[in-house]
């Protein structure tokens, strides 16, 4: 019998602080090689592989900004990915 979907989703507004701590507590998820999330309602566990595709969308209009991360694995482990260099560099907002 096939394993049914599970999936975790939650949305809310959160400060700045709070998301770094999310960014955080995810990274040292990946070092120790599971991340928990969980809410009032459920509790849900990934076990991050060796390798991941990384997908990385920004986006900036009239009404906002938005950033997008989508990070994705499978046990079935394929090198069929672009391994084409990314480079994020953080700065101080221009006044």
């Amino acid at each position: 019998m096939a394993k049914k979907r599970q999936h975790f989703e939650h949305e809310s507004l959160q400060d700045k602080e709070a998301i770094i701590n999310y960014l955080k507590a995810i990274t040292q998820g990946f070092k120790k090689g599971a991340i928990e999330f969980s809410d009032e309602d459920e509790e849900f566990r990934l076990t991050p592989q060796a390798l991941a595709n990384l997908k990385i969308k920004a986006e900036q209009s009239k009404k906002g900004q938005s950033l997008n991360i989508k990070i994705s694995w499978s046990s079935d482990q394929s090198s069929d990915f672009d391994d084409s260099p990314l480079f994020i560099d953080p700065k101080k907002p221009k006044k």
